[in-house]
């Protein structure tokens, strides 16, 4: 049944109505405020009284879409009253920055938006700042325009670059703590972790007992070994981003699309490789040497590049791959791999002899 009354009495009960069945960010049509049964005979004439009442309370937003239709949105009480409290230029400037929601707005677009003169924009943002209500931000992709935006919003991460930025500066600290960890995780699931004795590769440890007797004591050790080519129960991006999340590393809540990038990422540096599409990883480097070149992380940086070559694989490890006068050694000649003084200390601790 249509209600019946005067137009601030049917403004207020649309505007009830509108609070108890639309949410804040749609955008509310002729037809929508027309279905809630509110307005007599569903009379035009005074649907748009009762919406420019609204309108002038700050308790409707007027919007025009893409096809150039009129709509509105409900805005809560608490933040009508906020708008209230401004003048007419600050609410001007306000309802601009309101519109631009998370994305923010330069403030040269800003001026062409509001067509206020410089001072007068610049006296409406420093109220708005001074009362709360907006924040200037930093635009990753445009570090040198001041954007501005509502207060209480989180920017979206195209404007502040994700969770690999700090106030719009990449936080390289952030990235290294976290890549080490990733790596760590991801190669004690790409090794298989056994244990030998260390008489195996001809090391007994000796011991002297208390009788002046010596005797062979037998030491055990870990190995890694990788999976056969058939595995496939490599961690998935989703279970690394469960492993981040569960360690408190980070103060915030990763998503699988940050962790993602870092992943491919860390495949550019050559510590992880991608597999079926990236959709699962392996480590490069076996546990005990990703620990090793840690504590190793002190010494000279020539010991430092010896380390990070250390377990990589093929011509990258070898010493030939790295050597300045490889493309004339070749075997008979003056330079051969039959008298390279590097080649066999190499091979020797690669195989753990």
């Amino acid at each position: 049944m249509a209600a019946s009354g005067t137009t601030d009495d049917i403004a207020s009960k649309i505007y009830a109505r509108c609070r108890e069945q639309f949410s804040g960010s749609q955008l509310l049509y002729q037809r929508d405020i027309l279905s809630l049964g509110i307005i007599p005979a569903k009379n035009l004439e005074i649907l748009l009284e009762c919406t420019q009442k609204l309108v002038d309370q700050n308790l409707f937003r007027v919007y025009q879409d893409s096809d150039n239709r009129l709509a509105w949105k409900v805005i809560a009480e608490e933040d009508a009253e906020k708008i209230q409290s401004l003048n007419d230029t600050e609410k001007l400037v306000y309802n601009v920055i309101h519109s631009t929601g998370r994305t923010g707005i330069w403030i040269r677009q800003l001026g062409k938006r509001t067509d206020l003169h410089k001072t007068s924009l610049d006296k409406a943002l420093k109220s708005l700042e001074g009362k709360n209500f907006i924040k200037s931000i930093v635009n990753v992709k445009h570090p040198g325009k001041k954007v501005y935006m509502l207060a209480e919003l989180t920017p979206a991460e195209d404007v502040t670059g994700g969770a690999w930025f700090t106030d719009g500066v990449l936080d390289a600290e952030f990235i290294g703590v976290l890549s080490e960890f990733i790596e760590i995780t991801v190669s004690k699931r790409t090794w298989y972790e056994i244990v030998v004795k260390s008489g195996t590769s001809g090391s007994n440890k000796r011991q002297k007992l208390n009788t002046g007797e010596v005797v062979k004591q037998d030491e055990k050790e870990k190995r890694y070994i990788p999976y056969p080519a058939d595995y496939k129960y490599y961690p998935t991006v989703g279970e690394i981003t469960t492993e981040v999340n569960k360690t408190g590393i980070t103060p915030v809540k990763l998503d699988e699309g940050s962790i993602s990038q870092l992943l491919r990422m860390m495949c550019f540096d050559g510590r992880l490789v991608s597999l079926n599409d990236h959709a699962n990883y392996k480590a490069v480097r076996r546990p005990d040497e990703i620990i090793k070149a840690r504590a190793d992380a002190d010494r000279t940086p020539e010991v430092q590049q010896k380390i990070f070559y250390n377990g990589k694989n093929g011509m990258t490890e070898a010493p030939c791959g790295q050597c300045p006068v490889f493309k004339i050694c070749q075997p008979g000649g003056t330079v051969s791999p039959e008298n390279c003084e590097y080649f066999d200390e190499w091979f020797q601790k690669a195989l753990g002899f």
